[in-house]
C-alpha cells in the first residue's frame, strides 16, 4: 500500500471517529445545552433512612425500619406498600426527567406554590439532608411545579409529584388485605351468641354450636368485606369511648394456623364504628355498612 492510500485511509478513519463523536456525545451535549440542571437526580431511596414532609405547618416524618417506612410519632403505623413503591418509582423517574424553567423571578413562586405554601420534602441519611425540594401546585397537564428553598426559579416536571407527596394522611388505612380464597374457617362472636363456619371443598357449612346450611354468596360478601377492609378514617389513638373492650363483634378468619382477628366496637358521632386487629393496638374507623355486613346471626347465613 502506497503512502497516498495510507493517508486517505487515516483520513477516512478520522472522519468515521468524528462522525461517531458528533452523533453521540457532542449531539447529546448540544441537546442538553441550556437545559436546567435536574437537582432531583442526587438521591437514591436505598440510601435514605428518614423523610420529612412539611405541609401547612405540619411535619410528618417517615423512618426507615427494615424494608418499611414507619410514620414518626406513631406506635405501629407504617406507609402502605403501594405508597412506598410509588415514592421509589417516582424518584427514579424524576432523576431522569427534564425540568422546564417556568419562572426565574422569586416573586412568582407564590403563584406556583413553590414558596412556603407548597409541600416541603427532605430526604436524609444519618440526619444529614441529601435532597430537598418543594412541590408546588399541580400543572394543567398532569405534572407538578417544583423548586427549592435556596432557588428563585420555579420549574415544571412532567410527573405527578403531588399525588405522591401532597397527602393529609400518611398512615396505611388498610386493616386487612389477604386472599379470601385461602380462608378455611370463620368464627363469629357477639355478646349473646357465637358460631363457626368451615369450608368443605368449595362449599361452606356451619359446624358450631350445631350443623347448619350456609349460603355461598352470602359468605362471599362477608369474606370480600373482611379481606379488603380499609379504614374510612384513623381516629385519635385512645381506647376511651371506643367500646372495643365490650367485644361487641369479634370475627376470627383462619387460614391453616394463621388467624386474622377483627374487633368492632361502638360508633362515633359520624356513625362510623371503631375497629382494630386482634394483635394490634392500632384503632380505625369503618363504615356502618361494613360493620353491618359483619354483624350476623346464623339465620342471616342461610
Amino acid at each position: 500500500m502506497n503512502k497516498k492510500n495510507l493517508i486517505l485511509g487515516a483520513i477516512l478513519i478520522l472522519l468515521i471517529i468524528f462522525a461517531f463523536i458528533y452523533q453521540g456525545p457532542i449531539k447529546k451535549w448540544q441537546a442538553n445545552l441550556g437545559k436546567p440542571l435536574n437537582f432531583l437526580g442526587k438521591v437514591k431511596i436505598e440510601e435514605i433512612d428518614k423523610i420529612e414532609i412539611a405541609k401547612a405547618g405540619k411535619i410528618t416524618t417517615l423512618e426507615k425500619q427494615s424494608d418499611k417506612w414507619k410514620v414518626g410519632g406513631t406506635k405501629n403505623f407504617y406507609l402502605s406498600e403501594n405508597d412506598s413503591k410509588e415514592m421509589k418509582d417516582i424518584l427514579e423517574n424524576a432523576s431522569r426527567a427534564t425540568l422546564e424553567l417556568i419562572s426565574a423571578n422569586k416573586n412568582n413562586k407564590k403563584e406556583f406554590w413553590t414558596d412556603e405554601s407548597g409541600v416541603s420534602v427532605k430526604f436524609l441519611a444519618d440526619n444529614k439532608e441529601k435532597l430537598g425540594f418543594i412541590v408546588g401546585r399541580p400543572g394543567n397537564s398532569g405534572g407538578s411545579y417544583i423548586s427549592r428553598q435556596d432557588l428563585k426559579e420555579t420549574y415544571f416536571i412532567r410527573l405527578d409529584l403531588n399525588r405522591v407527596f401532597d397527602k393529609d394522611e400518611w398512615r396505611d388505612k388498610a386493616i386487612f388485605s389477604f386472599a379470601k380464597e385461602k380462608i378455611s374457617k370463620i368464627r363469629f362472636q357477639y355478646p349473646d351468641r357465637e358460631f363457626t363456619v368451615e369450608k368443605k371443598g368449595n362449599e361452606w357449612e356451619g359446624v358450631k354450636p350445631k350443623k347448619f346450611a350456609v349460603n355461598k354468596d352470602k359468605m362471599d360478601k362477608i369474606l370480600f368485606t373482611l379481606s379488603n377492609l380499609t379504614a374510612i378514617e384513623i381516629p385519635e389513638q385512645t381506647f376511651r369511648g371506643t367500646g372495643l373492650e365490650k367485644h361487641l363483634i369479634i370475627i376470627e378468619a383462619v387460614n391453616n394456623d394463621e388467624k386474622n382477628v377483627l374487633m368492632v366496637g361502638d360508633k362515633n358521632n359520624k356513625d362510623l364504628y371503631f375497629a382494630k386487629q386482634g394483635n394490634s393496638d392500632n384503632i380505625y374507623l369503618i363504615s356502618k355498612a361494613e360493620r353491618d355486613e359483619l354483624n350476623k346471626k346464623i339465620e342471616d347465613l342461610k
